[in-house]
């Protein structure tokens, strides 16, 4: 077992990316797409030249011992940053992943740090770092089909929309510059954490692999928020999911009958998140899946498993933050072969 004096804890660099894929392939995953794509490596961790990681390298050996990506929001100097993919070398220096931890939480000028989908092992550790703990909400919109394949149904929970709110439309979104307001008025209300344009079309306009589609809600002429959607087909069905929302969310609540339409053909709609009223969604149709809900609404599905799982997540604000799933890493394909 080493001393953590003989690690050096710093930026990545450029010539580092090897070796993390290296590192990702031997202590993670060898199949995992970070270390078989390169390509899908950069467009994840390079953003705007930098080089998102920070690593812990052996003083002597020069091997890595230690990563953590991070993935920031926004080109500015001071940003809100999502941190990903936390790995270290088999404890071979004891608390050398709080080491990277803190370096991530004090030395990259994160004006927030948060992470979804933690392992429940490294919640003591994060508690220590000084981060709020929390969970995702999930909520599923369900068609009234006679059978469902990736959704497994015993208690049919259809709960009707609010028509005593006014109904908003919704369209398939195709101008950019849409985006674009939204961004400067999520700018100006300091939602935490805020994207930039920039960042919302390299994450879901020029994705490597995956196709988002992107839906506006409208009043009149008016553009409130938009739904980041991404379809998933399994067993000879299909399923969508909201990974993301920019814009006002007191709009959900106005957007039941468009969602409803949305859901033909599909087992269900469904909707990670944190932060939200319940009552908006309630609104808009959408059931909470709760602890005694005994229906089974999949997260997984490279490979499929028909589990229902949990999202923890850490962040550096207490209060007042909206997280969804698309954050971070979470809404990342996980293998080559099958996309």
């Amino acid at each position: 077992m080493g001393r953590l004096s003989e690690c050096v804890i710093r930026k990545a660099r450029p010539d580092d990316i090897n070796d993390i894929m290296s590192f990702i392939g031997k202590y993670w995953d060898p199949d995992h797409i970070l270390c078989k794509s390169r390509e899908f490596m950069e467009w994840q961790y390079c953003y705007r030249g930098e080089v998102c990681f920070i690593v812990a390298e052996n003083n002597k050996s020069h091997e890595l011992e230690g990563i953590v990506g991070y993935i920031p929001y926004s080109e500015e100097e001071e940003r809100d940053v999502f941190g990903a993919l936390w790995k270290v070398r088999n404890n071979h220096y004891p608390m050398l992943g709080l080491k990277l931890k803190l370096y991530l939480v004090n030395d990259i000028n994160a004006k927030t740090l948060s992470a979804i989908g933690l392992n429940t092992d490294t919640l003591e550790l994060h508690r220590r770092s000084g981060s709020f703990l929390g969970t995702l909400k999930h909520y599923y919109l369900l068609s009234d089909s006679e059978e469902y394949k990736i959704a497994k149904i015993v208690t049919k929970s259809v709960i009707p929309y609010n028509h005593e709110k006014e109904q908003y439309r919704m369209e398939r979104l195709f101008e950019v510059d849409d985006i674009k307001i939204l961004c400067e008025k999520e700018k100006e209300g300091k939602k935490v954490p805020r994207k930039s344009f920039d960042f919302i079309c390299h994450r879901y306009l020029r994705h490597p692999v995956y196709k988002y589609q992107l839906w506006e809600i409208r009043n009149g002429k008016s553009i409130l928020g938009i739904f980041v959607i991404r379809r998933v087909e399994c067993n000879s069905s299909s399923i969508l999911r909201i990974v993301d929302y920019i814009g006002d969310v007191e709009a959900i609540a106005h957007a039941g009958a468009e969602l409803q339409r949305l859901l033909k053909g599909h087992e269900y709609i469904d909707f990670y998140l944190y932060g939200i009223q319940d009552d908006i969604l309630k609104d808009a149709g959408f059931v909470l899946k709760s602890d005694d809900d005994i229906n089974i609404i999949p997260n997984y599905f490279e490979p499929f498993v028909q589990e229902n799982v949990t999202l923890i997540f850490y962040s550096s604000m207490p209060s007042g933050i909206i997280l969804f799933k698309g954050d971070g890493d979470q809404d990342r394909p996980n293998h080559i072969a099958e996309n």
